[in-house]
């Protein structure tokens, strides 16, 4: 058996682990390492049905393009395998579609980015990385858990089966991303929140800063459980042999985003101490706060923990309140007015009858 040459050593190493065989190749020519990886892609992963050993460009139109890695960008050309570590983009009018499997593809189209995660080809999962643009991604409706992972600026989407949406605008100061769950389901996980499941039609926009100081979530459209981190605090636990002690747990506060309701996770580095101050802070959908904690991360015996929530009052509102109050007021005097005229005449009436009997 004869061994293939790479100019890329990083080529190589991801390859390596999935050349079952060889054919040979001249040393030092890029597009026969590119053949010798396709011939190897071709063979299903014998570890995970759903994939191929390597990613396949199935598609490309327009302004479509890839770049190995290491290299530089150059024209997608359908057909082809590509190691994983490489980029994909696509420009206005593009469209490029990323095949991991007979069911599995991820698209982009317009001004749009995505990468692989450089791994060995025995690495059973498949991660993507989105930088900028819409990516829509078909998946099995059967995906395993643990086979398919996203990461987008902000979060990382886990275990998504059937079709998805991700929509990522770069902003001055950060990003906006739009998810949205066509079929199927996901999950997310980001700094200090989690959603155990999104299903059909469930979306949300989530805007961060570069710097990860600040995180916004807008519900718009579904109604789901956000799991949200709302600091430690100490418990007492007993144990088998009756003795007491103080574990610390982690609190988590689980808030329903529905359309117009808001949460913004905040972290700052505070004035005394190393580790980072976070405020959590939810509102409902008319606006009004509901939820206020602040604490300090991994720090129990530092948990502000639930702060009193600010009531949104409008001035209609108010104004409301004074006219009822006042009403009531009015309605008062009034009363006691008739009352003490009643008594009045009361009293007269009497005084006049007693005359009369004297006389």
């Amino acid at each position: 058996m004869n061994i293939v040459k790479f100019t890329s050593a990083v080529t190589a190493a991801l390859v390596a682990g999935a050349l079952v065989a060889q054919e040979e190749a001249a040393s030092g020519e890029e597009s026969s390492a590119e053949e010798t990886v396709a011939v190897a892609a071709k063979k299903p992963a014998a570890a995970a049905s759903f994939f191929t050993a390597l990613p396949l460009c199935r598609l490309a139109e327009g302004v479509a393009e890839i770049r190995l890695p290491g290299g530089q960008w150059r024209k997608a050309e359908e057909g082809r395998f590509y190691p994983f570590g490489t980029s994909y983009r696509t420009q206005a009018g593009g469209i490029l579609e990323v095949q991991f499997g007979s069911e599995c593809v991820a698209k982009i189209s317009g001004v749009a980015n995505f990468s692989t995660v450089a791994q060995p080809v025995s690495v059973k999962s498949r991660k993507i990385v989105l930088g900028e643009g819409l990516l829509e991604l078909s998946l099995a409706a059967n995906l395993p858990e643990g086979a398919f992972f996203v990461t987008a600026p902000g979060f990382l989407v886990k275990n998504p089966a059937g079709k998805s949406k991700f929509d990522c605008k770069l902003t001055g100061d950060g990003q906006v991303v739009v998810a949205r769950c066509v079929t199927g389901s996901f999950a997310v996980e980001g700094r200090h929140f989690s959603i155990a499941k999104m299903r059909a039609a469930d979306e949300f926009k989530l805007r961060s800063t570069h710097d990860n100081l600040e995180t916004l979530l807008y519900g718009t459209s579904g109604d789901y459980v956000v799991t949200l981190d709302v600091g430690m605090v100490f418990e007492n636990v007993v144990a088998d042999d009756g003795s007491a002690k103080r574990v610390a747990k982690k609190k988590n506060l689980e808030w329903n985003l529905s359309p117009d309701t808001k949460i913004r996770i905040q972290r700052m580095l505070p004035a005394i101490g190393e580790r980072m101050s976070v405020d959590v802070t939810t509102w409902d959908a008319a606006g009004e706060k509901k939820n206020w904690w602040t604490y300090s991360e991994g720090r129990a015996e530092v948990n502000s923990g639930e702060q009193v929530a600010a009531q949104k009052v409008d001035s209609e509102e108010l104004a409301k309140r004074a006219a009822e109050a006042t009403e009531t007021t009015t309605a008062e005097v009034e009363e006691e007015s008739a009352s003490s005229e009643n008594s009045e005449s009361a009293g007269s009436s009497g005084s006049s009858e007693s005359s009369t009997t004297e006389e």
